[in-house]
């Protein structure tokens, strides 16, 4: 028995030809049915067209084996440890190259400077102070402490992570 009416069609054998489609086999009655049924036929027709678009994803779509992307997901784990594990060292890194950019310029004046090799050298030479003012000049004592500076940030960080 179908009703209809101008909005909405229905029939009550409707989620039988839906399941018998499921299902795979459609009796003769159902399909003696479905021949005179709207409503049926558009729901066989749906169903048909559907089940092909399943059946053409389902051969594209290749799904990877679960050991395959158990051992991708540990791989990109252990690249994620490793950035992790090695960012104090870049950042070091990072840092001891700025500091020898900055240190450029005072070693060309000091190192290429006419008169620190010739006065300066000889004077050192043959007069050595060993006392620890004249060893600690400024540019000592500002790489001191810097370096301590560095070393204390960097063993923070690293039992910050921790």
């Amino acid at each position: 028995m179908k009703t209809e009416s101008h909005e909405t069609s229905f029939c009550e054998k409707e989620p039988s030809v839906a399941a018998a489609m499921l299902a795979g086999a459609i009796s003769d009655d159902l399909r003696a049915h479905i021949s005179g049924c709207t409503v049926c036929a558009e729901v066989l027709l749906v169903s048909q067209l559907l089940a092909s678009e399943v059946d053409a994803l389902s051969k594209e779509v290749h799904i990877p084996d679960a050991s395959v992307v158990w051992r991708r997901a540990q791989t990109v784990s252990k690249e994620q440890a490793i950035v992790c594990a090695t960012r104090p060292i870049r950042i070091a890194r990072v840092c001891a190259c700025a500091v020898a950019v900055l240190a450029l310029p005072w070693a060309g004046f000091t190192f290429f400077d006419s008169s620190f090799w010739l006065s300066g050298v000889a004077r050192y030479s043959w007069t050595m102070n060993h006392s620890l003012s004249a060893a600690l000049t400024g540019t000592s004592l500002v790489g001191i402490v810097g370096s301590v500076v560095l070393v204390t940030l960097s063993s923070w960080y690293i039992l910050h992570q921790e």
